[in-house]
């Protein structure tokens, strides 16, 4: 999908929105995977001023229920009929909600649903009748209006829409943008769900840089991806790459015990390295080590990633400083996000 694509489809989405009587400040619910069509769907709303609500798809019928009533969402985007079922009761139950569209027609859709490519066609027909729209309501929005209502966990009681603007979200990007080198030569997988902000930024980040993004098949299918995309910039949490070692540690436990010494050397190796290069020159004999431990362990460590990683950017809770020096001593560059 070129860039060029992304724009128009952005924008027709976005005319289909008024098309179907939506305005600015009307909410709508993103309750879908990542794809293509959920960026673009986001873009749409982004360039019609409509607020969108992601949905985790992990969540229950009930707390679905009860995001869409309190954001009054007009419209319920769904990647597909089939994924749709589960929450379909509680979709009903939403006085608020109009329209029903799915990114996908795989299964057996409601009469009165739409296809988001019925939803372009509407807008690509609006376009032809009135062309000078679609810059009218992209120019409406301000940097201070409200892009988005992302709700909290409800850990401490029912989930909190919390209000971001459009400043808020394009500020991270840019800064990011300043502070670390990207190009339009690097590549991405997206592998986090875009319902969470940091993924969506990620997302707006590699936008404004230019950048071409894959979507990773499934949390399963990441390993196969890496090595297929093998990507320049990744996005993850601490969880991933402590996920990676605890599994590259039991490979070599299972194998032997003379290979689970060669792994322990190596990482030790890479700890001691990444450690003097942060406080200063390493040793020789440190540098030697590292040297053995790259030629024996971890340079696979990078080939996981693809082989060609210039940045992995971590979220959330800070990454603990094993892990780090660990893949950091591997060759794998690791920046706090």
């Amino acid at each position: 999908i070129s860039s060029f694509e992304v724009v128009r489809r952005a924008e027709n989405i976005a005319l289909g929105l008024h098309s179907l009587g939506l305005r600015k400040g009307d909410r709508v619910a993103i309750f879908a995977a990542n794809s293509p069509e959920w960026t673009l769907t986001d873009a749409g709303c982004q360039f019609a001023g409509v607020i969108d609500a992601p949905i985790y798809t992990t969540l229950s019928a009930g707390q679905v229920k009860y995001i869409l009533q309190d954001s009054t969402s007009k419209i319920l985007f769904v990647d597909t009929p089939a994924a749709f079922e589960r929450v379909s009761e509680a979709a009903r139950e939403c006085g608020a909600l109009e329209h029903i569209v799915f990114f996908d027609a795989a299964g057996e859709m409601p009469a009165d649903a739409l296809l988001l490519s019925d939803l372009e066609a509407r807008g690509a027909a609006l376009r032809e009748r009135e062309p000078e729209l679609i810059a009218a309501l992209a120019n409406a929005v301000e940097p201070d209006d409200i892009a988005t209502l992302i709700y909290t966990s409800g850990t401490t009681g029912e989930p909190k829409g919390v209000m971001l603007s459009h400043t808020n979200l394009i500020s991270n990007a840019i800064d990011a943008s300043n502070k670390l080198e990207f190009s339009p030569d690097d590549i991405c997988l997206s592998v986090l769900p875009l319902s969470h902000v940091f993924e969506r930024t990620g997302m707006y980040l590699y936008f404004v840089n230019g950048m071409a993004v894959y979507f990773a098949e499934s949390v399963e299918m990441v390993p196969d991806n890496l090595k297929e995309v093998r990507p320049t910039v990744f996005m993850g949490v601490p969880r991933i790459f402590e996920k990676v070692f605890e599994k590259a540690r039991l490979k070599a436990a299972r194998s032997s015990a003379i290979k689970e010494r060669i792994f322990d050397f190596a990482i030790d190796a890479a700890k001691r390295y990444a450690g003097a290069k942060e406080t200063g020159r390493p040793s020789a004999a440190v540098r030697v080590r590292h040297m053995l431990a790259e030629k024996m362990i971890l340079r696979k460590f990078r080939e996981f990633f693809g082989g060609r990683l210039r940045y992995c950017i971590t979220g959330g809770a800070a990454i603990a400083d094993e892990i780090y020096l660990i893949f950091t001593g591997a060759g794998v560059p690791i920046m706090q996000g």
